[in-house]
């Protein structure tokens, strides 16, 4: 059977941003809690192993590598790597290649979720990336989006294959057929190097998820954040606010400060590590204060107690010894 007659014998498909999906009254927002939590578990767990760096094979009929996961903890630890550089590179470069699926219907039919696969990886950077104003690919076969129009195969087939990052080698197409019964057309790329960029991405994960202190302005505070107390997170009290920290924990790891307020313990959680990039000093959450440290950054590295302390108060709190703050 031909590709254009496999399309329009399946569920109708539509281009719909990501925004419009999650702020739909009947999406259910449980499942975007459990993506964040799920990372937020991994993440932990990768602070707690002791990964070194991935082994790999090198295949020639492909002309690529191949990273070899044979433990748990080296499939943690390619989720987060992966997830990590596409956030990343997605917020330089786009999505490019919109992630592709299904909207399932719940057991009590009355809510939905998006289910994407091609895409599973794409879909879950842009959502902890924040990425709402771009777009998923999705069949909608109980019409919760009545105002979007159905793709022609012509329209699914050039928004499939375009991408302004890479040109894709080959793809093919399939029509998978989800628990409910219902076909869905999606198309696949045939092969690309996607597993060199991960490698690498972790090679710089390493150095920094060495260890995880959590800093905070007295007991009180201490005490309110027992929540990661009990996740064996180590929680210290720091004199200065976030400046001393990289001093304090040797140019180490990651820290992230949480100041004092009445809901701080609501302030952080652990998936927020991702939004530190690999050559990002500081990542600074405008609305609360609290701050992600990149202990072993060279702008990190600046902060030396005497820099600290001969400081005006600007210097620090705009962060003008960094090299490179993201605020958010």
């Amino acid at each position: 059977m031909q590709d254009k007659e496999r399309f329009y014998n399946a569920s109708p498909m539509k281009y719909i941003l990501l925004s419009d999906i999650i702020n739909h009254p009947k999406h259910q927002a449980e499942r975007l809690l459990h993506i964040k939590e799920s990372l937020a578990d991994m993440v932990l767990k990768l602070f707690k192993s002791n990964v070194k760096n991935f082994k790999y094979e090198f295949n020639t009929e492909a002309k690529t590598i191949n990273i070899l996961l044979e433990e748990d903890h080296y499939c943690n630890f390619f989720t987060i790597s992966k997830i990590h550089w596409l956030m990343h590179d997605f917020k330089t470069n786009g999505v490019s290649f919109a992630p592709q699926g299904f909207l399932q219907k719940t057991i009590d039919g009355e809510q939905f979720a998006a289910e994407i696969h091609p895409g599973t990886f794409r879909y879950h950077a842009m959502l902890l990336a924040e990425m709402y104003d771009e777009h998923i690919i999705v069949a909608d076969k109980e019409n919760y989006f009545p105002d979007h129009k159905n793709l022609s195969f012509e329209e699914h087939n050039e928004l499939v294959n375009k991408g302004f990052i890479r040109e894709r080698k080959v793809s093919y197409s399939e029509v998978e057929v989800s628990n409910a019964g219902e076909d869905v057309f999606t198309v696949h790329e045939g092969g690309n190097h996607h597993d060199w960029n991960i490698l690498k991405q972790s090679e710089e994960l390493i150095k920094m998820f060495t260890n995880l202190t959590i800093y905070t302005d007295d007991q009180k505070c201490v005490e309110k954040l027992n929540l990661f107390k009990k996740q064996n997170i180590d929680i210290k009290i720091t004199d200065n606010g976030y400046a001393t920290i990289p001093h304090k924990e040797d140019w180490k790891g990651i820290s992230v400060y949480i100041p004092k307020s009445d809901s701080m313990e609501d302030l952080f959680t652990l998936d927020m590590i991702l939004d530190l990039d690999i050559d990002t000093d500081v990542v600074y959450y405008i609305n609360t204060g609290v701050t992600i440290i990149n202990n072993s950054s060279v702008g990190c590295k600046r902060l030396i107690r005497e820099i600290v302390q001969e400081s005006k108060p600007e210097y620090l709190n705009n962060f003008l010894w960094a090299r490179r703050v993201v605020r958010k």
